[in-house]
């Protein structure tokens, strides 16, 4: 098969697996331990993608405090609540088809780094990834942007043929300030609207039709 594209980036939360039970309940108790409540549990899915902190503050929290709701959070998640995922359907036979096209492929999230390779471990797909761009707990958060540049020079990739896949406006708007293509993942915690206001540059309604999109 044809290789569109040589390097492949991947989101993981919402992209390669759905991650949102354990996000969402570690989320809901550490909210719960600083005294707030969420009682509509779809709201929390703003938890997933962004930064935690971020996520926290909008519910009033100060900084400091954010970041202790931050610190509760991963107490749970490290505990257990992080192999509360499931890959998406299709998504396995994805990643072993751009495998064997000899896609070299990363990972470009916005989890700690240590969660995210615990968990493809996990799922038995850690072999399809040559490198994993994410934070360091305990380190400033870095920008999607960020995050993609530091994905392409480890690849050794050539932007103008790499691609990146997200589900959130984060990894599209990412992908355009890093100047490589995109497709946007739509059945994760995005959508479809928001993948088009953003300017994805190609839509992927399931994880099998990313392979079309990028093999021909």
């Amino acid at each position: 098969m044809v290789r569109k594209y040589d390097f492949v980036l991947f989101d993981f939360d919402g992209t390669i697996a759905d991650t949102g039970r354990g996000i969402m309940r570690c989320a809901l108790i550490a909210l719960n331990f600083f005294g707030y409540d969420e009682p509509d549990r779809e709201r929390l899915k703003l938890f997933i993608g962004p930064p935690l902190v971020d996520s926290f503050m909008t519910y009033g929290a100060d900084l400091e405090t954010a970041r202790k709701m931050v610190d509760k959070y991963r107490e749970h998640y490290s505990a257990g609540g992080m192999f509360e995922s499931d890959l998406y359907d299709g998504a396995q036979g994805m990643l072993k088809s751009l495998y064997e096209a000899g896609c070299k492929m990363a990972i470009a999230s916005s989890k700690p780094g240590k969660y995210v390779a615990a968990i493809l471990e996990k799922l038995g797909i850690d072999e399809y990834f040559s490198f994993i761009s994410a934070p360091e707990i305990g380190h400033v958060n870095p920008t999607k942007q960020e995050l993609i540049d530091a994905a392409v020079t480890a690849l050794g990739a050539d932007k103008a043929k790499t691609v990146m896949v997200g589900d959130r406006l984060f990894d599209i708007e990412g992908a355009k300030q890093a100047g490589v293509a995109s497709i946007g993942a739509v059945y994760g915690f995005g959508g479809e609207e928001e993948m088009e206001k953003h300017g994805a540059d190609m839509l992927a309604f399931n994880a099998s039709e990313i392979t079309e999109l990028i093999l021909e």
